[in-house]
């Protein structure tokens, strides 16, 4: 696994590992006026270009793979709680 996840894939498996748990996105907020806010695995909140400075890696790559799962999981899916 390389050092910062760049595909759906990679950032799936960033789950696995607690050092990983920092840079995967937990949250997105959209407000109706402002910038939209990222929520890092740490519950600290930036802007797009600020996670990206932070932790190095876009968070809309890792929050589109996280959509992903969740939607093929189910809610019934209890391996993982994202």
């Amino acid at each position: 696994m390389p050092a910062k996840p760049t595909t759906a894939k990679e950032w799936l498996a960033c789950l696995a590992f607690d050092e990983m748990y920092d840079i995967i996105p937990t949250g997105h907020i959209v407000p109706i006026i402002g910038p939209e806010i990222w929520i890092d695995g740490n519950g600290r909140r930036f802007s797009r270009g600020d996670y990206i400075k932070k932790h190095g890696v876009d968070p809309l790559l890792g929050w589109d793979a996280i959509k992903a799962y969740r939607k093929a999981a189910g809610k019934k899916d209890r391996a993982v709680m994202l």
